[in-house]
């Protein structure tokens, strides 16, 4: 999905200082560099979790503190998938801290659906899409997870949640600005994209295949942050909350 430049709230410096640390762990990726990659790899979220912290100083919105949460959950589950001992311990370990930041964005989700506003009541036939992406969402995840060997039950449990958490990204379209709706929900899919080339490959055997899930990861949480932010101005600008896309 693309997203115009009038749909980017974090500051062009911000941007260029995150992206900057994404590409140069990329770099170090594909040349093989080990300790390089996971210095940067360990220094992008922070950079992320960083400008949160800022804007939660500049205004103290309840949907601030459970983005916090859930990006750094985000940024535990990575080192911990990182360790290069017991490597299948410490996988399922980051697996199951993904699942807690997973569940931090579910709750978030469901909170910035409460402080928006639904003049209407939501018919079956809106909430079509919901019924046919969870449809395909189950035959995807079917597929993926016959790929995690002994990984499979806390696969398993991270694909629950991480489907669920996704469709109630879905849902904020009733509740929120078209240009929240679109960063949140376009960062949402690419979670599920990079979860996926994870599953394929928990072992990081294939350079350019783990590259491409640190560009849908890192892309992930800048559009899933900016779409909140973007959301928060909203209401301070409005002094009110939110009204649906579809009004």
């Amino acid at each position: 999905m693309k997203l115009g430049n009038n749909m980017i709230l974090w500051s062009k410096k911000f941007s260029i200082v995150y992206f900057a640390s994404v590409f140069v762990t990329v770099v170090f990726i594909l040349l093989d560099k080990n300790p390089a990659f996971i210095f940067f790899n360990l220094t992008t979220l922070p950079i992320l979790i960083f400008g949160l912290a800022k804007n939660f100083r500049k205004n103290q919105d309840m949907l601030m503190p459970l983005t916090l949460v859930a990006t750094s959950f985000s940024f535990f589950g990575d080192f911990l998938m990182l360790m290069d001992v017991e490597r299948s311990l410490f996988k399922t370990l980051g697996i199951c801290t993904f699942v807690a930041a997973q569940t931090s964005y579910g709750l978030l989700y469901i909170h910035s659906m409460r402080m928006g506003k639904r003049l209407a009541p939501i018919s079956l036939s809106q909430r079509l899409p919901e019924i046919i992406i969870g449809i395909v969402l189950i035959g995807y995840t079917y597929h993926i997870l016959r790929q995690t060997n002994e990984l499979f039950t806390p696969s398993l449990i991270y694909a629950i949640f991480a489907d669920t958490v996704f469709l109630l990204a879905l849902s904020r379209r009733f509740y929120v600005s078209k240009k929240s709706f679109i960063s949140v929900f376009s960062g949402a899919f690419l979670f599920i994209m990079s979860a996926s080339l994870t599953a394929i490959d928990f072992y990081s055997t294939n350079l350019l295949l783990y590259a491409s899930t640190i560009v849908l990861y890192s892309m992930a949480h800048f559009l899933v942050t900016n779409g909140i932010l973007i959301q928060i101005q909203d209401n301070v600008a409005k002094n009110s909350y939110q009204t649906s896309i579809f009004r």
